[in-house]
């Protein structure tokens, strides 16, 4: 009987134990598992708060004292500032129509801003903004769409928006060089927000690096010949069929091979793989943002460790977003507001995140997305 229950206490002792190590090993397993992301948020009252937020949070100091404004009620103005902003990299404010927000001019202050470029014509942000601006010893240039540019060379012509911001780029970042034509540039249709959105921290890095200018499709509609197409040497295209058409294709300037949905890479001298031009694009906004993620190792040699995430259905609360990533070496993805995409939360999941910045409010991207990264 004794030696019973002692049998009995002892297989009780080894079940219990071999249940412990059942669960510390589905522990350990657990914690391999786990991505363990830090999970942060950038947001405010509105899209001007959120903003000078991010500028707080972010930004130590004006570069050349110099900053950048836009109108936080046109999405495509607003963003194409973002693009110049975060080339430069210098702090990026959006304001209402009419009246400089007190909030943007304390930050001005505490960024011992000296110059603003103003982006957009007097119907985006009229003239009590440079005038509130001029009277704080601040220096103003505006930034429009249409505005004669004169070369130094005795010519003068009206320029596009995004030719103009391209040109003071050019000028700030890379003078000097021989521009000449464009052989290397970046073509989108900047109607399409998401797209933009998610494209302008990268398209900002590969002017920084490789000089690239920025054109739009509504300018290139005179490139495309007769045989239908525009044959684009060395470019790159971002967006599906959709965003731009199929009419606009790629060709390798030296092979003269043109490619589709793929990025094509040669050494400029030896012509092996090093470089990389084609159409970035995914079945949908959130694929197209996940394939421009991928698209920062192959083309700029940057691994991603951080994302920037905002809401891909709306624009206002993601307007500072790429001054965000800018300041983070990060690339912007996007997501529904009350569930993660699923391919943004697979790029994430698959590419060992280790940081994520929701860039608005709860009714943007809410606290259940928020909840599931740090669930990862």
């Amino acid at each position: 009987m004794y030696m019973k229950k002692l049998i009995a206490i002892s297989m009780g002792i080894l079940f219990f134990m071999s249940s412990i190590s059942v669960v510390k090993a589905d522990e350990k397993a657990d914690e391999v598992v786990k991505q363990n992301i830090n999970v942060s948020r950038v947001a405010g009252w509105d899209r001007y708060e959120s903003t000078v937020n991010a500028n707080k949070k972010y930004m130590k100091q004006a570069y050349g004292n110099l900053a950048v404004i836009a109108s936080g009620n046109d999405f495509k103005t607003a963003l194409y500032a973002s693009y110049m902003a975060s080339a430069l990299k210098v702090p990026y404010f959006v304001n209402p129509n009419h009246g400089m927000r007190s909030d943007v001019l304390n930050e001005m202050k505490r960024l011992n801003v000296k110059r603003v470029y103003v982006v957009g014509d007097y119907s985006k942000l009229d003239r009590s903004i440079d005038n509130t601006l001029l009277s704080r010893g601040i220096k103003v240039e505006r930034v429009y769409d249409g505005k004669k540019y004169c070369d130094g060379y005795g010519s003068c012509y009206e320029m596009s928006l995004h030719e103009y911001i391209d040109t003071i780029l050019f000028e700030a970042l890379h003078k000097g060089e021989n521009r000449g034509d464009i052989g290397n540039a970046i073509l989108i249709n900047d109607n399409k927000f998401p797209d933009l959105l998610s494209a302008v921290p990268f398209i900002a890095k590969t002017n920084i690096k490789y000089a690239s200018g920025l054109l739009n499709t509504n300018s290139m509609s005179d490139w495309v010949s007769s045989s239908g197409y525009a044959v684009l040497d060395n470019w790159f295209i971002i967006g599906g069929y959709q965003s731009v058409p199929e009419e606009y294709r790629v060709r390798d300037y030296f092979y003269g091979e043109e490619f589709e949905n793929k990025l094509m890479v040669n050494d400029e001298e030896t012509y092996e793989p090093y470089r990389t031009w084609g159409r970035i694009s995914g079945k949908n906004r959130y694929k197209t943002a996940v394939e421009l993620a991928k698209a920062y190792n192959i083309v700029l040699h940057q691994n991603i460790n951080t994302i920037v995430l905002v809401n891909g259905q709306d624009y206002p609360d993601a307007l500072s977003s790429s001054l965000v990533a800018s300041q983070n070496n990060a690339a912007v993805l996007l997501t529904e507001p009350n569930k993660l995409n699923e391919d943004t939360e697979k790029y994430i999941r698959e590419n060992n995140i280790k940081n994520v910045i929701i860039v608005g409010g709860e009714k943007s991207v809410s606290k259940n997305v928020e909840n599931m990264l740090k669930d990862f």
